[in-house]
């Protein structure tokens, strides 16, 4: 804050200049009335002495003092003056003194030697004033020679204090002063009006900067009259249209920045040299579970738990390249983050990081999916070219001459070659469904439930009767929705047809579809279902038994003829259809898998 106002300082300094005039003016007429009162009074004692030396007989070459004393007494009575006769060596010859002049002063004034008398024995009036320490006055004296000016008969002095004189000059002083001090209070009061007017358009050139700071930019510029602040207010008026510029480019910046981090899929947090977040996207607050509200400009140590991302952070402030790492949020759900931190430098010499987080959980489990993909799907196509391999070099080594052994041989490849078509078959119709997936150009029409399961119960009935399980089928004849029938009954002849293998004999299938309401939702969907009462499944191979190639028990599933790829087609058709497929198991009991498809 400023420590005067600008009025008062033109005030202030008004006024100092007006005391300081005044006080020079008062000073200069001090002295010069000082002046003007000893002239006067020296030409007043000049003219009783003149006056004195021509009235003064004089006989011969000399002056009779007992004249002289008769006509200064006269004198001094209406002059009140003290009146000496000297010799022109200085030498009193006679003294005539008045009440007010103390004889003793005037004897102790030195007449030998004086300067005056010197004056006057030169032919000279001579004056001169001296302060009587006896009686603490100043005093005045003054000498005119008596006869002729080449050579003086004697000197008349005469000699007078200042009391009435300074009495009258301090009186006349008083009067000047009182006169200064109404006119400096008029000058004041002048000067406050000026400098309030001069203050005027400088308070309102203030007031409409003020209010452009506050953001009122469509604020009016005074102008005023003076030159240099009409071509300050055209500066600021220039100025106004800058920042309105500016505050449009900022805020479309400022926009066009926002609405990009918060498109991204990447999460961005800013931090400050002190690890405050100063900026975090939507994303960032997702991945690291932060309201931006609450965490804004808080230390990092605070808000994230994660030690991990903390010295990550401090590393990305303190190193000058780019780094990059993978950390590990701990969780509801563990996640891969890969994290990118790029330090900030300003102009201050203070910075930051811009750390990028991307979320690549999803990614390396893709990854990892594939590479046990490759994996598996060599695996299993290994086994039966291996087998047909061994099997023909079996037979060009001789075995094919022996017919028991050449049919026996023959039987296998023939059985190893449908594996490897129906693993080649399976792999393609996965593709493909894959393919409708992603396109989301799979033709679906409205069908009738009960017919399709009909067909699937008829397909899979010749392997329930060769393995002695018995079939029930519950569907409402009126219940329908909207497929891609050829796709939904492969699902639920897979579902059924690993039902049946991986049921005891005796035991039964049943396939029932129902009309349900989605909980929470009120969304229509219908639910097929197929429950066994087979081995049952751990609750650990849940998670993954859609898997492509995944199998609980890998020697069964090949014993039973499995290509290990029926549970993921069918996670893909259900895919494909907007629906979902779950499965529900317990070890020893059975296990029920069942698919949701919207309702029509």
């Amino acid at each position: 804050m400023p420590r005067t106002h600008f009025i008062w300082h033109l005030f202030a300094s008004w006024c100092a200049l007006l005391a300081a005039v005044l006080a020079g003016c008062s000073w200069l007429t001090s002295v010069e009335l000082a002046r003007l009162s000893d002239s006067a009074q020296f030409r007043r004692m000049s003219d009783v002495a003149a006056g004195l030396t021509k009235i003064l007989p004089v006989i011969g070459n000399t002056v009779d003092p007992e004249a002289f004393a008769t006509l200064a007494r006269e004198i001094t009575q209406t002059a009140l003056v003290g009146i000496d006769l000297l010799e022109p060596s200085g030498a009193i010859l006679a003294e005539v003194s008045t009440t007010t002049l103390n004889a003793e002063s005037a004897a102790h004034w030195p007449t030998s030697g004086d300067a005056i008398v010197s004056e006057a024995r030169a032919g000279r009036i001579g004056h001169t004033s001296r302060y009587d320490p006896v009686t603490g006055k100043r005093m005045l004296a003054v000498c005119v020679p008596l006869g002729p000016i080449e050579k003086p008969l004697a000197i008349v002095r005469v000699l007078a204090n200042t009391t009435e004189q300074d009495r009258e000059l301090f009186r006349s002083q008083r009067t000047i002063l009182i006169g200064y001090l109404a006119l400096a209070l008029a000058a004041a009061a002048a000067g406050y009006g000026l400098a309030k007017r001069t203050a005027r358009p400088v308070q309102e050139l203030a007031a409409a900067v003020t209010r452009l700071a506050g953001g009122a930019f469509e604020t009016p510029i005074p102008t005023p009259e003076l030159a240099e602040l009409s071509s300050l207010a055209a500066a600021i008026g220039l100025l106004r249209e800058q920042l309105v510029e500016r505050g449009l480019t900022i805020g479309r910046q400022g926009s066009q920045q926002e609405a990009v981090l918060g498109s991204m899929i990447e999460g961005v947090l800013a931090i400050d040299a002190r690890q405050r977040i100063v900026s975090m996207n939507l994303a960032a607050a997702d991945l690291l579970g932060l309201d931006p509200s609450i965490v804004m400009h808080r230390p990092l140590q605070e808000v994230v738990p994660n030690p991990d991302l903390r010295r990550f952070a401090l590393r990305a402030i303190d190193c000058s390249q780019p780094l990059e790492d993978d950390l590990l949020l701990r969780g509801l759900r563990d996640r891969t983050i890969r994290v990118r931190g790029t330090a900030l430098r300003d102009l201050s010499g203070d910075g930051g990081a811009v750390i990028v987080l991307n979320d690549v959980t999803d990614i390396q489990h893709l990854e990892n999916v594939r590479r046990d993909f490759v994996a598996n799907v060599s695996h299993e196509l290994k086994t039966p070219i291996a087998s047909i391999k061994g099997f023909v070099e079996t037979l060009l080594d001789g075995a094919a001459d022996n017919p028991v052994d050449n049919q026996r041989f023959l039987t296998i490849i023939a059985k190893q070659a449908e594996r490897l078509e129906a693993i080649i078959e399976d792999l393609l119709a996965l593709s493909r469904i894959e393919q409708s997936e992603g396109e989301r150009s799979l033709p679906v029409e409205r069908v009738r439930l009960a017919d399709l399961l009909a067909a699937v119960m008829t397909d899979c009935l010749p392997r329930a009767i060769e393995r002695s399980i018995g079939l029930q089928l519950s569907c409402p004849d009126a219940l329908e929705a909207e497929m891609n029938a050829p796709l939904l009954e492969q699902a639920m002849i897979n579902l059924v047809d690993n039902a049946i293998k991986y049921s005891e004999p005796g035991k039964t299938v049943w396939l029932t579809a129902a009309h349900a309401e989605h909980a929470g939702v009120g969304m229509d969907e219908v639910r097929v279902s197929v429950r066994d009462e087979g081995c049952g499944i751990e609750a650990s191979h849940l998670p993954r038994l859609f898997e492509r190639f995944y199998r609980v028990d890998r020697a069964r599933s090949r014993k039973l003829g499995g290509t290990g790829l029926g549970l993921s087609i069918v996670k893909h058709i259900m895919q494909a259809h907007g629906g979902s497929v779950t499965v529900e198991s317990s070890p020893g009991i059975g296990s029920t898998f069942t698919i949701q498809l919207p309702a029509c």
